[in-house]
């Protein structure tokens, strides 16, 4: 999870690197940052309505008690790392920004490692939710997208 991050930021040191649109980036991350902390509040509250039934559900349900304290903590790192993301791009917009408005180097490295891992929180945490959705709703399996029919 940190390796791709870690390797697609080193490439952005390389010579010619940059990003050549960081205003577009940065509108991207704050409405992320904006989306993971709403779906937190679903999750919670999904988390919430699993507490409520524990006592009748205790072994059952714990493993969809587990991925959605998981995928929690997984959806309030990348607001974090979105925020980070956003800073990061207005400091290279401030200090680091090329004539042409783009921004390079570490400005850029930092951003783009922190953009990748946002992503692939984003990537990790959607079919997360729909599953603890489609657990926790009860959902037919000919309609929960699961179903291995004919």
């Amino acid at each position: 999870m940190i390796l791709v991050p870690g390797i697609v930021g080193g490439l952005m040191l390389l010579p010619g690197a940059k990003i050549s649109t960081p205003g577009s980036l940065l509108a991207g991350v704050a409405l992320l940052a904006g989306s993971f902390l709403a779906a937190w509040g679903q999750v919670s509250s999904m988390r919430l309505k699993l507490t409520e039934r524990a006592e009748d559900f205790k072994t059952v349900e714990q493993i969809d008690r587990d991925s959605l304290d998981e995928t929690a903590a997984h959806l309030l790192v990348a607001s974090l790392m979105s925020g980070g993301t956003a800073l990061w791009l207005v400091l290279g917009m401030n200090f680091g920004a090329n004539a042409d408005g783009s921004i390079s180097g570490p400005f850029a490295a930092i951003a783009t490692a922190f953009a990748v891992y946002v992503l692939l929180v984003f990537l990790i945490a959607i079919p997360r939710l729909y599953t603890a959705y489609v657990n926790i709703n009860k959902v037919r399996d000919e309609l929960s997208g699961t179903h291995k029919g004919r």
